[in-house]
């Protein structure tokens, strides 16, 4: 998010306003609006990574990332006439919510929507006995209204977690204090996401963009570690479900299981439907989350009758339009990256996982052996913003547009620092991965490259690398992330190089160590660059194991050596001497 393309005037309203949800007159279009003039059609959400906003009139939508240090909310101090209301607590007992779980967990009082004073529930997000932020829900069955004070950073109730309880997951507060109104084990933590369901779901998933708004699972992370078990209960809708599969894939499978609530939507209708006694029936039958094992069509046949009427899903693109005819990006699968050194395999995937992060916000986890990550900050720099780092015969980037690009890689992208004892076993990667996944939503790892790993001492080289792309393999489908693995080929014969007018191109039967290279991966490609660059740089598929994904093949490419940019080929060159080295 840019701020130099944000209106001034909405940036200075926005930057006055405090943490929160804020509706605003646009000062884009209210001077123009002949009728409803005194419309308030400016949302503004003040958050803890950013400012982000949107007119439903105009249409003006944007945001920009905080440049300072993190923001801490300040605590609420609760006014007195939010200690009780008559009114309020009517209506959460009229939900069957009890006066004991009503005075723990709710501040009952006014709250003004819109301009209008309302009774209204108040959920407080502690942290200890502190207050530090209150969403508001007006307490009326007909008309629902929601705001909130402070940014809601937390999951509601983790105050109350003991180490080493179960913990049970819902989407809303009012969801929780059902649960919390019923019989429940002593050993059981009720909490709540702070956020509710994602609002963008794509192909059944969470769109990329909202990665950031699960910060709280990350900054949950002792109480997720410590718990004997993690039930999830969210809404039975797609939101609902994408948000199950998003947090499962945070937090892994080995703990997580479900509550199956039948054909109610919630916990709450699920209540008012069949009572206490249905939900503590099914929170005793939930079930853990599957990893492996037989299982009837029957356990499919969702997945079965989507793919009917869906057909398969379609994967993101490279952003080359040339590499899009042959590949997909697919999240769950591994891509095994080859050729000689210095032919610019590391460089192009930097180049794809860039196009992923600016056309789809996909987030990337770095463990690459070579280079430093401020190095590496500087080189994803260059091809985003299209102008070299560093002095040079080009004009380098301004400082401003180095700062942006700073914001960019920042909000996109984690790098494992192998220079401060950084893991170098695989195990130690997919952990350290795991946490990316955990903290910032990652969902692509690019290991770069294999012969840095190291081996179980006194195994077969061949087999500790066909048991490593079995992890890969396994890890990348629990996490829903696709892995870039880079991998040298082995010694090529003097004849085989290619030095000449002939042309060696490395497949995955030519990486060094294993035939598991082919094997194992659902995605083989290789860079190649003639060694004086008499030639265009190309890229070769040599395999794709799903037809839908893809196809072998091989074209050329741009490559432009002032700003690192990887292109679709153009035919005319734009120099003659453009290829050849210094």
């Amino acid at each position: 998010m840019n701020l130099s393309s944000v209106p001034t005037d909405i940036r200075l309203l926005a930057d006055r306003l405090s943490p929160g949800q804020h509706k605003k007159k646009c000062p884009q279009c209210h001077h123009e609006r002949s009728k409803h003039k005194h419309d308030k059609s400016l949302s503004i959400n003040v958050g803890s990574d950013g400012i982000r906003y949107h007119c439903h009139h105009c249409e003006t939508s944007g945001g920009w990332m905080h440049t300072t240090k993190e923001y801490v909310p300040r605590p609420i101090e609760i006014r007195q006439s939010n200690t009780g209301n008559e009114v309020v607590k009517e209506y959460l007992r009229g939900r069957g919510i009890p006066d004991k779980v009503i005075e723990d967990h709710t501040i009952q009082g006014t709250y003004t929507f819109n301009g209008k004073p309302m009774p209204a529930v108040g959920f407080p997000y502690r942290d200890g006995s502190q207050v530090m932020a209150i969403k508001w829900r007006s307490a009326d069955a007909t008309t629902k209204m929601y705001s909130q004070e402070n940014v809601c950073r937390d999951f509601f109730n983790l105050e109350n977690y003991k180490k080493g309880n179960s913990i049970l997951l819902v989407e809303g507060e009012m969801d929780a204090l059902t649960w919390l109104g019923c019989d429940l084990p002593e050993n059981l933590t009720v909490m709540s996401i702070p956020n509710g369901a994602p609002a963008k779901v794509k192909d059944g998933k969470v769109d990329a963009r909202d990665d950031t708004k699960f910060q709280y699972v990350w900054r949950a992370k002792k109480a997720l570690d410590s718990a004997s078990e993690i039930i999830l209960c969210f809404d039975n809708d797609e939101p609902g479900k994408a948000l199950h599969d998003e947090i499962i894939r945070r937090i892994g499978i080995s703990k997580a299981k479900i509550i199956n609530l039948d054909e109610y939507k919630d916990t709450s209708e699920a209540y008012a439907a069949k009572g206490e006694s249905f939900l503590l029936g099914q929170l005793e039958d939930c079930e853990s989350v599957p990893t492996v094992g037989l299982y009837r069509a029957r356990e499919f046949r969702k997945e079965y009758d989507k793919l009917y009427e869906e057909g398969q899903i379609k994967g993101a693109s490279t952003g080359i339009k040339s590499l899009d005819k042959y590949i997909q990006i697919i999240p769950g699968q591994l891509t095994v990256v080859s050729g000689f050194p210095s032919s610019g395999k590391s460089d192009l995937i930097d180049q794809l996982v860039l196009n992923l992060s600016k056309s789809d916000g996909w987030k990337t986890v770095y463990c690459s052996f070579e280079k430093p990550p401020a190095l590496h900050m500087a080189q994803l720099a260059q091809k985003l913003i299209n102008a070299p780092f560093f002095e040079g015969v080009s004009e380098r980037m301004e400082i401003s547009k180095k700062d942006y690009a700073f914001d960019w890689v920042n909000e996109h992208f984690m790098f494992m620092d192998h220079s401060l004892d950084g893991p170098s076993t695989i195990d130690g990667i997919l952990d350290t991965a795991s946490a990316a996944v955990m903290q910032m939503g990652c969902r692509v790892l690019v290991i770069d490259p294999y012969n840095f790993i190291d081996l179980p001492p006194g195994d077969r080289e061949t087999d500790s690398i066909s048991r490593m792309l079995t992890k890969v393999q396994k890890w990348s489908k629990a996490h829903d992330c696709h892995t870039f693995f880079i991998a040298h080929p082995t010694k090529v014969a003097p004849d085989r190089r290619g030095m000449g007018n002939g042309k060696v191109v490395i497949t995955g039967h030519d990486i060094a160590g294993s035939a598991a290279w082919f094997a194992k991966c659902d995605i083989g490609l290789t860079c190649w660059r003639h060694p004086r660059d008499a030639e265009k740089p190309e890229f070769h598929v040599w395999k794709v194991r799903w037809g839908w994904v893809g196809k072998n093949g091989s074209e050329k490419l741009n490559f432009d050596r002032v700003s690192g940019r990887w292109s679709d080929y153009e035919k005319e060159p734009e120099d003659e001497n453009y290829w050849k080295l210094d």
